[in-house]
């Protein structure tokens, strides 16, 4: 079963105000994030942080981290478990995965489907396929897993049900010749295969670092 994220892509327009970050995957794991970004001095008035997606599972925080999608300098990407808990509205053994994978934040609310029908609607609405930003100038891709060879085509080509199982699940970093450049973008920045450092091929980087080291890799996108 394939599903197809309501928004292909967003542009994000030049932060005039602030600094723009990206993070890496969260995974329920909003304490550390806070912590960090208080680190960093991040600004949550002017400045704002994108996220490579995956805001749930695994970590116990996972409903926090969905609520992330109501604040105002917060942005994501769709990851693969968004993809998998939509896909539960069609097939509830996706939501059987997904409780299988440190998903308790899931079992503990299967009755209120209010609920499962609010954070359905957040990640609709906010969470596309790939976002670009434009940052001082360079445009700046997102894209949870991987890309298509051509940028501008995931922001608005026409996708195939394989086009969008590579962007939300393959791993290009098990494999050198799938790591190759992105065209059209000046940098793209993907979570999904762990890392235990950013990590760079060309014009992308792999930022998923916190499976591997339990420590979030939160960017300055200025630093690219």
């Amino acid at each position: 079963m394939q599903l197809k994220p309501r928004k292909q892509h967003i542009f994000n327009t030049r932060n005039l105000v602030g600094k723009d970050y990206i993070v890496g995957d969260i995974h329920g794991q909003i304490q550390r994030l806070y912590v960090q970004l208080i680190t960093l001095e991040f600004n949550f008035q002017t400045d704002r942080l994108f996220c490579t997606g995956d805001l749930i599972s695994r970590g116990d925080e996972s409903i926090d981290c969905i609520n992330l999608l109501t604040k105002k300098w917060f942005f994501s990407v769709m990851g693969n478990h968004e993809q998998l808990f939509l896909l539960g509205f069609q097939s509830p053994g996706y939501w059987d995965f997904l409780r299988q994978k440190e998903g308790e934040w899931l079992s503990q609310h299967m009755h209120r489907f209010d609920l499962l029908i609010r954070w359905k609607t957040l990640i609709d609405i906010t969470m596309p396929l790939a976002r670009t930003i434009d940052v001082n100038g360079k445009t700046i891709g997102i894209s949870h897993a991987s890309s298509t060879s051509s940028w501008k085509r995931l922001q608005n080509g026409t996708l195939s049900d394989d086009d969008i199982w590579h962007v939300l699940w393959s791993r290009p970093l098990q494999n050198a010749h799938s790591c190759a450049g992105i065209d059209e973008v000046d940098y793209v920045v993907h979570g999904h295969s762990p890392v235990d450092r950013v990590t760079c091929h060309g014009n992308r980087y792999w930022i998923d670092t916190f499976s591997l080291k339990q420590e979030l890799s939160i960017i300055n996108l200025n630093d690219l």
